[in-house]
């Protein structure tokens, strides 16, 4: 029978035959070596040659050879003072040769063991060992192939290098970072969809950029991708509206799924052997209506085309489309494109936003701006209405007539006089005098040569007026109170022409 030492020795031996049929690896492993945590290293190699600028990484590693007597293994066992001077010195590479009682290879085991690997490892079995003080940890490993091989130690070396200066600091998680901060994580590897393997064997961590050194911090926090994507060149024709960007997804399970125009997902039912579409609508109003009717014309036809090919519905699918009223949903999405168009208003609306208070206001504005109706609403008096229509802000007057009727003014295009006071103190004003910073921040129907005007007919008429300066005050206290950029800047243009 075999002493552990000949086990060992036999154990590298198969590991080394193993890695160095990658052309791109060379070990440099210790024969009986004395050294009872490290057993060597791993040179990964960006190329096959021999030069030393060629070397991307050492991955420092320690071998374990047993004959367990098991179908499987599932788990080694490690000392926790070992996995403690491994975290210290850039982590380690785990291999595990498994021998059968005659000295054959059954299967070779991995675990790449990064810092913060490591560092997690032992916080868990400090929590589940409350009580107890244990010297040893369970690590799960996992059956190595050629494939797993060189992408695994390329991860490992980017991943020790990132994280070997921050083991020993005060760990940072996701709820410490700003929302919009910028996050990295990175993965080597062949195949689309392979990330989705390889996490179920590897830890994905996750860096955090510092805006001000630059430094990429690594996060405590390890994550799972349940999703990815990939552009494509594919090109998606439903009746005569054309789809180019067209993006692939890929889930965990191995589905894949083409969405396009931002409302729809194609996906191939293996079982049935046919296509199935979902059909969301977009949240932005021309690219909602756009789609609808594109989702119309699908159920019409029963059918698309990828790329030239003729892709069928199935009977099921069709009967799904064409058993909604898009009719009625088209209908009212145009409605509110072409009251935003009459309007003159350019800012995209966002459907989201869109509830009853906003249907109530479309149909009063589109009654008395568009159609020239009266009104009937619940005021005895003429005054500005601020009315909503999803993220859109309205600005208009009500020229109050008699017994809650009046007009609907649209200030812009139809500028009404007005006058502050009565007799000889009384003096001329625009009527865009009395609106607010929060009514300049908000609203969106303005036609801004029509505020110069309303000041420059004042002028021109040579009536006792008040001036623009007040108006041009509220405009810079809005600028000042926007959180988005384009539209500070917009405020603060007004103000410069209006000045």
């Amino acid at each position: 029978m075999a002493n552990n030492r000949q086990i060992e020795t036999l154990g590298v031996s198969y590991l080394t035959t193993f890695i160095n049929r990658h052309s791109l690896l060379q070990t440099y492993f210790g024969s009986n070596d004395k050294t009872p945590v490290w057993d060597g290293e791993i040179h990964v190699l960006k190329t096959s040659s021999e030069k030393r600028s060629e070397i991307f990484g050492k991955v420092p590693v320690q071998i374990k050879a047993t004959r367990q007597q098991k179908n499987k293994l599932k788990s080694f066992s490690l000392d926790i003072s070992d996995l403690e001077l491994y975290s210290k010195n850039g982590g380690v590479v785990l291999f595990v040769v498994w021998l059968s009682e005659d000295g054959d290879l059954r299967n070779i085991y991995y675990k790449s063991l990064p810092p913060l690997s490591i560092k997690k490892l032992i916080k868990k079995s400090n929590l589940k060992n409350k009580t107890t003080s244990s010297k040893k940890l369970s690590v799960q490993i996992h059956e190595l192939d050629e494939q797993k091989l060189y992408p695994m130690l390329v991860d490992f070396i980017t991943n020790s290098r990132k994280q070997y200066s921050f083991i020993n600091v005060d760990g940072i998680s996701v709820e410490d970072i700003s929302d919009d901060s910028n996050l990295k994580f990175y993965y080597y590897g062949q195949e689309k969809g392979e990330i989705f393997n390889y996490q179920e064997e590897n830890d994905l961590f996750i860096y955090y950029k510092n805006p001000l050194t630059g430094i990429e911090v690594p996060l405590e926090n390890t994550i799972k991708v349940v999703e990815t994507y990939e552009e494509t060149d594919l090109i998606i024709t439903i009746g005569n509206t054309i789809f180019q960007n067209v993006k692939r997804h890929r889930f965990p399970d191995g589905s894949v799924q083409l969405h396009f125009g931002e409302g729809f997902k194609m996906s191939f039912d293996v079982k049935k052997k046919q296509f199935t579409f979902n059909y969301t609508r977009p949240n932005m109003l021309s690219k909602a209506i756009k789609c609808t009717q594109a989702f119309q014309e699908l159920g019409k036809f029963g059918y698309c085309k990828l790329n030239g090919n003729i892709i069928e519905l199935g009977e099921q699918s069709i009967l799904d489309i064409t058993s909604r009223d898009l009719e009625t949903e088209i209908e009212e999405l145009v409605q509110i494109s072409n009251f935003m168009e009459n309007m003159r208003i350019q800012k995209e609306v966002d459907l989201t936003y869109f509830d009853k208070q906003s249907l109530r206001n479309l149909n009063i504005l589109n009654l008395g701006l568009i159609l020239k109706n009266k009104v009937a609403l619940n005021y005895n008096e003429s005054k500005l209405l601020h009315l909503r229509i999803a993220n859109i802000h309205i600005i208009t007057l009500y020229d109050f007539e008699t017994d809650n009727i009046g007009t609907m003014i649209d200030i812009f295009t139809e500028t009404p006089w007005c006058r502050r006071g009565e007799g000889e103190d009384s003096s001329y004003i625009s009527i865009f005098e009395v609106l607010e910073p929060n009514d300049w921040l908000k609203i969106d129907n303005c036609d801004f040569d029509s505020v110069i005007s309303s000041y420059q007919r004042l002028v021109d008429n040579g009536l006792k007026f008040e001036d623009a300066n007040n108006t041009i005050i509220k405009i810079v206290i809005a600028a000042d109170k926007a959180e988005d950029v384009s539209r500070s800047e917009l405020l603060l243009n007004w103000a410069q022409c209006l000045s």
